[in-house]
C-alpha cells in the first residue's frame, strides 16, 4: 500500500525505531549560562546499564558540543571522540548487563535557534527582559546537552543551576532546594523521579512572577512575566479542574510531584509539554477584550493532557506520533464537552475536520503512521493532530463512552511509563472490550483519506417504505479505500423519530426502512460522528424544517449551508435570519450569516445589519464578514464603520474593517490609517488594516507596509506587514526591486516569524533575483521546517515564471496567427478586385 501523496519526496527516508545497546537511568545536568553571551558550560552526569553482555563504549547525540573531559564515576579518565553529531566514549573495561556505571561529560556549547534559546533586550526590542528556554522535541536536546535523542529510552533527570538575583529557575520535578548564595546568586536543585524520555527535559530561566495554585496537594505554579501578572488567572485558572477531569476519566491520577506552566517570550511553538513543567508562548496570556474571541484553556488542556499522553506514555518513533498528538488535540476537545457543553465540543469537531479537509486537499494526503518522510518535524501536521483526534472520537462512537473509556483506562495502566506503537493502543482496546478493531485501524490509521458519500432517498407510497442510496464516491486506489462505517441515521414525520445504524461498506448500497408515512426529512450522522464529506440531495422545504428543529448544531449548520443555493427566495431568507437571530447556539448563527452572505439581496442585507448587535461576538465576526459580500452599499459601509469604530471586540473590529475593503467603501484607506494606531490583542486589528490595504490596491499602501515591517515593531504586525508587501508592490511597478531587496534582509532578520513571513513573502513576490537568498535560507535555516519553506518558495517562482514563460510564448504565437491573418485578408482582397465586381456570388 502507498503511504502518502504529495508527502514523501526524493529526500525522504524510512525510519525505524534505532537500536540500543544502553539503557539510560539517570542524568544530572548542572549547567552554568551565560545569557548575553548565549553561552553554556556544563557537567552531564549519566548513569546507564548495558542492556547485553560486553558493552566497551557508548555513543551518544552531541552537536556542536566541545567536549573537554570525560571520566567515569570514580574520575577516570575515559577516551572519547566526536564525530559528526555523535560523542563515541570508550569505557575503561566491559561491562555486563548486570552492572551499573556512570560517564561524566564536562562540555560547553554556543546553541544557536536548536535546543537552548537566550532571549535578550536589543536596539529594536530595549525593554525585552532576558530569558532562557529550552525545547527537546523532536530531537534537539543534543544542541545542548549529549543525551539518548531518541523516543525510545526512558530515564530520571535532576537538574542544578545557579542564576543570578531576582531571576528564577524552572525545571522538571520537585524543587528538592533553593539556596541562597552569599553573592546574591540562587542555586535551584529540581529532580523528576519519573522515569521519561529525553526531549521532555526542560529548563527555563527569567524573572518571573508565579502565581500560586494547587491540585489534591499537588502544587500548580504558573509563572509570566511579572508585567502580565494580572493576565494569568485568566488564561491557567482552569488548570486544576482540567487536573480533576483527566484525573477522573482516564483513571490514573495526575503522576507528577507538580504542575508548572511558564510563559516565555520568542517561543516558536504554542506550549511544550515538558514532563511537570509546560513551557507556553507569551502570546497565550490576554486581556478581558480578547477573551471575547479568544481563550487559552484549549491550549493549556492540550499540553496538559500531554502529561499523560506523551509523557507518561509515549509514541516510541516518530511514525506514531498521533500517540502523542492525536490523544491530546481529542483530550483538549473533551474538555470542553465537559466545560462547555456537547454543542461548543460538536463545534470545535467541525473546526478539527475544516483544519484536516484543508491540508488533505491544498497540500497532501497521508497514511496517519507513516515512516517515511524527510524529518521528524514533518510528522507533526494536520493528519497527526487533528486526523487523529477524529479518529479518537469515531473509536468512541464506535464503542460507546463506557468501553472507550474501560480502553482507555487499560491503555494507560498497562503502558505507564513505557513507550508505545500504534499495535500497543489497538491491542489495548480489545484486552479491554473484546471489540476487534484490525479493520478500523487498517482503514483510518494505515491507509489515508476519508469517504466522501452522495446521499439521497425517495419515498414509496404503496409500500410505505423509504428507500435511502449512500454511494461512496472518493476515488478507491493504494492510498484510499473503500471505507467499511457504523452510521446513525434518524427518520422523522408525522410519527415518532426512528432511529436507525447502518453498515455503509460498499461502492452503492440502498438501505430500506418501514414508515408509517412519508417523512418530513432525514438525518444522516446527526451528530457528526463520522469523518467524511457529506452531500445529501434534499428539497428545499426539508432543509428548512431541519434548520428549524434538528436537536443537534451539526444538522442545524448543515441545513444553512444547504440553504444558502436558494438565492431569490424570500421564504429561505426569512428562514436564514430568523436563525440569525434566535438559534439557540452562535455557531448555528454564524452560519446563517456566512449563507446570508452568498445569498445576498436588501432582505438578506437587512438581516444581517439587524444582527450587529448580537451578543456572542463569534457570531458578530460572521456577520460582518457576510457584510462583506455586498458591494458598494451604502447601508453596508455606514454599519461596517460603526462596528469598526465602536465594538468592543478586536476581532469584530479587524473584520469589519477587511470587509469595508472588499465592500469598496470609500475612505476605506484612512480606516486603515485609523487601524494602525489601534493596539489590540495580538495585533489583530493593525493586521487587519494590512489586508484591507491589499485588497484596497492603493500603492499608498507600500509606505505604510515598509515603516510597520521594521525591526523593533510588534512582532504580529511586522509578519503581516511583511505578508502585505508582495501584493503591495503589483499596485507600483517602480518600486519591485525595494521591495524585494527588503524582503530579502528579513530572511536575516533576527525574529523566527519574521523569517518564516517574509520567505512566504519572496514566494508570493515571484521574482527570480531571489532564489540565491532563498536557496541560502534553504540550506542554513535551523529548523527543518523553515527550510522546506524556503525550498517551497523557490518552486513557487519557477512555477511563476514557467507560467510567464509560457504565456509569453503564446503572445508571440498569437501575434503570428495575426499577422499570418492579415497577409491572408490581403491576399483575399487582391483576389476579390480581380474578380467581376457584378459577380456577386464569385466575390463572396
Amino acid at each position: 500500500m502507498a503511504q502518502d501523496r504529495g508527502f514523501s519526496n526524493d529526500n525522504s527516508q524510512s525510519f525505524f525505531t534505532p537500536e540500543r545497546t544502553f539503557d539510560v537511568l539517570h542524568l544530572k545536568l548542572e549547567p552554568s549560562i551565560d545569557i548575553l553571551d548565549g553561552r553554556i558550560d556544563a557537567i552531564a552526569t549519566t548513569t546507564l546499564t548495558p542492556i547485553n553482555d560486553g558493552l566497551t563504549a557508548i555513543t551518544l547525540d552531541a552537536v556542536n558540543l566541545e567536549v573537554s573531559d570525560v571520566t567515569n564515576g570514580s574520575g577516570l579518565a575515559l577516551d572519547y571522540r566526536t564525530f559528526g553529531d555523535k560523542l563515541e566514549i570508550t569505557l575503561e573495561r566491559a561491562y555486563s548487563s548486570a552492572e551499573t556505571l556512570s560517564v561524566v561529560i564536562t562540555y560547553s556549547a554556543h546553541p544557536h535557534e536548536k535546543g537552548l534559546y537566550f532571549v535578550r533586550p536589543d536596539e529594536g526590542y530595549p525593554d525585552k527582559g532576558l530569558q532562557v528556554w529550552s525545547q527537546g522535541e523532536m530531537e534537539e536536546s543534543r544542541y545542548w546537552f549529549p543525551c539518548w535523542d531518541f523516543p525510545n529510552d526512558r530515564l530520571t533527570t535532576e537538574m542544578i543551576v545557579t542564576v543570578d538575583e531576582g531571576f528564577k529557575a524552572i525545571s522538571n520535578g520537585a524543587l528538592i532546594s533553593s539556596t541562597k548564595n552569599q553573592d546574591g546568586t540562587t542555586t535551584f536543585h529540581w529532580r523528576e523521579n519519573i522515569p521519561h524520555v529525553y526531549y521532555l527535559v526542560s529548563l527555563v530561566i527569567g524573572e518571573f512572577a508565579v502565581i500560586h495554585d494547587s491540585w489534591n496537594n499537588i502544587p500548580v505554579n504558573y509563572y509570566v512575566p511579572h508585567e502580565d501578572s494580572a493576565l494569568a488567572e485568566r488564561s491557567f485558572s482552569k488548570t486544576p479542574d482540567m487536573m480533576q477531569f483527566f484525573s477522573e476519566k482516564i483513571g490514573v491520577p495526575y503522576p507528577y510531584e507538580k504542575y508548572a506552566q511558564v510563559a516565555v517570550q520568542d517561543f516558536i511553538w504554542g506550549g511544550m509539554e515538558n514532563i511537570s513543567a509546560t513551557t507556553m508562548t507569551r502570546r497565550m496570556l490576554h486581556d478581558k477584550r480578547a477573551h471575547q474571541d479568544y481563550t487559552s484553556h484549549g491550549l493549556v488542556a492540550h499540553e496538559l493532557a500531554h502529561q499523560w499522553w506523551g509523557d507518561l506514555i509515549t509514541t516510541k518513533n516518530w511514525s506514531n506520533t498521533w500517540l502523542n498528538e492525536g490523544f491530546t488535540t481529542y483530550f483538549d476537545l473533551l474538555y470542553t464537552e465537559h466545560d462547555l457543553g456537547v454543542d461548543e465540543f460538536s463545534m470545535r469537531l467541525r473546526e478539527t475536520r475544516a483544519s484536516y479537509f484543508g491540508e488533505d486537499r491544498s497540500r497532501y494526503r497521508r497514511n496517519v503512521v507513516t515512516n517515511l518522510f524527510e524529518d521528524p518535524e514533518q510528522m507533526f501536521d494536520s493528519h497527526t493532530y487533528r486526523k487523529g483526534a477524529l479518529v479518537m472520537h469515531m473509536i468512541r462512537s464506535k464503542l460507546g463512552d463506557k468501553l472507550f473509556w474501560k480502553a482507555i483506562n487499560h491503555y494507560a495502566i498497562t503502558n505507564r511509563e513505557k513507550s508505545v506503537e500504534t499495535g500497543d493502543f489497538r491491542k489495548a482496546i480489545e484486552e479491554s472490550t473484546g471489540k476487534p478493531l484490525e479493520k478500523f485501524f487498517k482503514q483510518w490509521i494505515y491507509s489515508a483519506g476519508y469517504p466522501e458519500l452522495k446521499v439521497s432517498w425517495k419515498w414509496n407510497a404503496s409500500r410505505k417504505t423509504v428507500s435511502l442510496d449512500v454511494a461512496q464516491t472518493q476515488k478507491v486506489d493504494s492510498l484510499t479505500p473503500l471505507f467499511d462505517l457504523d452510521v446513525n441515521l434518524v427518520i422523522y414525520g408525522d410519527f415518532v423519530a426512528r432511529s436507525f445504524d447502518i453498515r455503509v461498506s460498499k461502492e452503492n448500497q440502498t438501505f430500506v426502512f418501514a414508515t408509517p408515512s412519508r417523512p418530513s426529512r432525514i438525518e444522516f450522522d446527526p451528530s457528526g460522528n463520522i469523518l467524511m464529506k457529506l452531500k445529501f440531495e434534499k428539497t428545499k422545504e426539508e432543509w428548512l424544517e431541519q434548520l428549524a428543529k434538528s436537536k443537534t448544531v451539526t444538522s442545524r449548520m448543515r441545513a444553512a449551508i444547504g440553504l444558502k443555493k436558494n438565492t431569490h427566495n424570500s421564504k429561505v431568507t426569512s428562514a436564514l435570519v430568523r436563525a440569525l437571530k434566535e438559534d439557540k447556539f452562535w455557531g448555528v448563527r454564524a452560519e446563517a450569516a456566512r449563507s446570508l452572505g452568498i445569498i445576498r439581496g436588501k432582505q438578506a442585507r437587512d438581516g444581517l445589519i439587524g444582527a450587529l448587535n448580537e451578543l456572542d461576538s463569534r457570531a458578530r465576526v460572521a456577520t460582518v464578514v457576510a457584510l462583506g459580500e455586498f458591494d458598494d452599499d451604502g447601508a453596508v459601509a455606514s454599519a461596517l464603520r460603526r462596528v469598526f469604530g465602536s465594538d468592543d471586540s478586536y476581532k469584530v473590529r479587524a473584520e469589519a474593517l477587511k470587509s469595508l475593503a472588499k465592500t469598496g467603501a470609500s475612505k476605506t484607506f484612512r480606516d486603515c490609517k485609523t487601524a494602525l494606531k489601534q493596539d489590540s490583542y495580538r495585533q489583530w486589528i493593525r493586521s487587519a488594516a494590512f489586508i484591507a490595504l491589499v485588497e484596497l490596491k492603493d500603492k499608498r499602501g507600500i509606505d505604510l507596509a515598509l515603516k510597520w515591517s521594521e525591526y523593533g515593531r510588534p512582532e504580529d504586525v511586522r509578519t503581516s506587514a511583511i505578508a502585505a508587501l508582495p501584493k503591495l508592490a503589483e499596485t507600483d511597478d517602480k518600486r519591485q526591486d525595494e521591495i524585494r531587496e527588503l524582503l530579502i534582509s528579513f530572511l536575516d532578520d533576527r525574529s523566527y516569524r519574521a523569517r518564516g513571513s517574509a520567505i512566504n513573502a519572496l514566494g508570493a513576490l515571484g521574482d527570480p533575483k531571489a532564489i540565491s537568498a532563498l536557496q541560502r535560507s534553504a540550506e542554513t535555516e535551523a529548523h527543518f521546517g523553515r527550510r522546506k519553506q524556503a525550498q517551497a518558495a523557490i518552486g513557487r517562482i519557477h512555477s511563476k515564471t514557467s507560467k510567464e514563460t509560457q504565456i509569453a510564448d503564446l503572445k508571440k504565437d498569437i501575434d503570428k496567427v495575426k499577422k499570418k491573418n492579415l497577409e491572408l485578408q490581403r491576399q483575399i482582397e487582391a483576389l476579390s478586385s480581380q474578380l467581376n465586381p457584378d459577380s456577386g456570388a464569385e466575390k463572396k
